[in-house]
């Protein structure tokens, strides 16, 4: 059953363009995008590699910003904002989950989880004891001193989850979260998220390749050739 669509608008962009240089040549990524995404959905964007999935994750969440356009979020205008504020915004409203996991390979799994709650200027202990609950409510209660090199690929996406639950974000930005797992473990760890965000009420929005993630979503948005498909 698909998710009931709430009616309050958590992030909203509006004509969103994004143009890279590669080489000597410019790559129109964006060409124009509208979105509205609700307060506690599950929205999943499809569409082929280069259709600029990844680049409208990293906009709506603040780690770009865009040539042209305007986002905002919970009534707030980011765009225009400075470097630093983003990254404020980032810390205390967004988290992030990739592809390739983006652990701090030094660090265990207690401290990857633990830093972005030390970023927001939280105690050690009270973000000690956090990570700590949120390991454990993932499975890896046995793991908390693992670096992640002494975990599977399974393990390592269940890390970053609880690494972005840790400022209890209001929104989950998620970049193809199984495409580096198999099968069984990619539907151990989606069923994980899924878990996740309805115990805390978060939004989520997935960019994926995979059908199986985009057919558990509420709404599913084409990005074709860089724009809103209909």
């Amino acid at each position: 059953m698909s998710d009931p669509v709430p009616q309050r608008i958590l992030v909203e962009a509006a004509g969103l363009k994004k143009t890279y240089r590669v080489g000597d040549r410019s790559v129109e990524v964006l060409r124009g995008v509208d979105l509205r995404v609700h307060a506690g959905e599950f929205l999943a964007l499809r569409g082929a590699s280069g259709a600029g999935k990844s680049t409208l994750l990293h906009l709506l969440g603040g780690l770009d910003v865009p040539d042209a356009g305007r986002i905002v979020f919970d009534g707030e205008v980011l765009t225009g904002r400075g470097l630093s504020a983003l990254a404020r915004f980032r810390n205390r409203r967004v988290g992030f989950i990739f592809q390739a996991y983006h652990l701090m390979p030094d660090l265990t799994a207690l401290e990857n989880v633990s830093l972005p709650a030390r970023v927001n200027r939280m105690g050690f202990e009270p973000a000690r004891d956090r990570a700590k609950t949120l390991l454990e409510r993932v499975g890896l209660g046995a793991r908390l001193t693992h670096r992640p090199n002494q975990l599977s690929g399974g393990e390592q996406q269940r890390v970053a989850i609880a690494r972005c639950l840790v400022n209890r974000p209001d929104l989950i930005l998620a970049d193809e979260p199984t495409g580096n797992l198999d099968s069984r473990t990619g539907d151990g760890v989606l069923e994980l998220l899924l878990e996740l965000r309805a115990e805390h009420g978060m939004t989520l929005v997935v960019a994926t390749h995979d059908g199986h993630v985009s057919g558990r979503a509420g709404r599913e948005v084409q990005l074709i050739d860089g724009l809103v498909g209909t």
